[in-house]
């Protein structure tokens, strides 16, 4: 876009010339006021002028040769709020989008084998999305269907709320640990800290997490925010071979 609608400003003998002025400027060769009136008259003069006359699609949308393999139509690389992606240029007729991958190269969808989708029975594939990849349904938009890539791993600790289902560890949108029962969302209970199956010797609450702070270390304590119980918990370490 810069080579091709400011090209003198981002030529290499432009550039070298205003690194030579701004040079002369610190030297106190040159007053660094007329430099930047000659310089801002008509770079603004230029930056009006092509707001007015280059479309926000010239911009954040580059042509690719594929068609849209669900109505045909051209595809091109579009600009989101999330990144560049690969979507149809028919849109909003058509919501056809694929992703590109880390180095903003086509990323072929990869569909999950032996597995389709328990809503619609469309077939699965791996997306990316604005907190990185999940597992989504081929069948969007009429099917909206997602689940985590990676699946909640069991902690074995009885959901102290419910009593139905276990606490399962978990990761949210932003990469953070968390624990949740596996009851949701009928059961909407979740902490942070890892649990474990023993009950609070203060308040009785089912069970108790361990939290680690730089002041205090690991800790046994209650989740309960009335409960103020805490002890030191010492992690088992690995033995190493002698």
């Amino acid at each position: 876009f810069l080579t091709e609608h400011f090209t003198k400003y981002v030529d290499y003998n432009f550039t070298a010339r205003l690194e030579d002025d701004l040079d002369a400027i610190s030297r106190g060769e040159k007053q660094w006021v007329p430099l930047m009136k000659e310089f801002w008259g008509p770079f603004k003069a230029l930056v009006v002028e092509k707001d007015e006359s280059v479309q926000r699609k010239d911009v954040t949308h580059e042509a690719i040769e594929d068609k849209c393999p669900d109505c045909g139509g051209p595809l091109s690389i579009r600009l989101g709020r999330n990144g560049r992606f690969i979507g149809c240029d028919s849109y909003p007729d058509c919501k056809y989008t694929r992703n590109l991958d880390e180095n903003g190269e086509i990323e072929e969808p990869e569909i999950i084998e032996d597995r389709k989708c328990p809503k619609c029975e469309s077939a699965l594939i791996i997306k990316r999305g604005r907190y990185g990849k999940f597992i989504g349904c081929t069948g969007y938009p009429d099917c909206r269907h997602i689940e985590p890539l990676e699946k909640p791993v069991d902690t074995k600790v009885l959901c102290p709320e419910c009593s139905q289902a276990n606490l399962l560890k978990r990761k949210s949108r932003n990469g953070k640990i968390f624990y949740s029962c596996a009851n949701y969302p009928k059961c909407k209970y979740a902490i942070w800290n890892e649990p474990l199956a023993e009950i609070c010797p203060d308040c009785n609450w089912p069970i108790l997490s361990i939290k680690t702070t730089k002041r205090r270390g690991t800790e046994k304590v209650c989740p309960q925010k009335e409960c103020k119980f805490s002890e030191p918990y010492e992690v088992d370490e690995p033995s190493s071979d002698d």
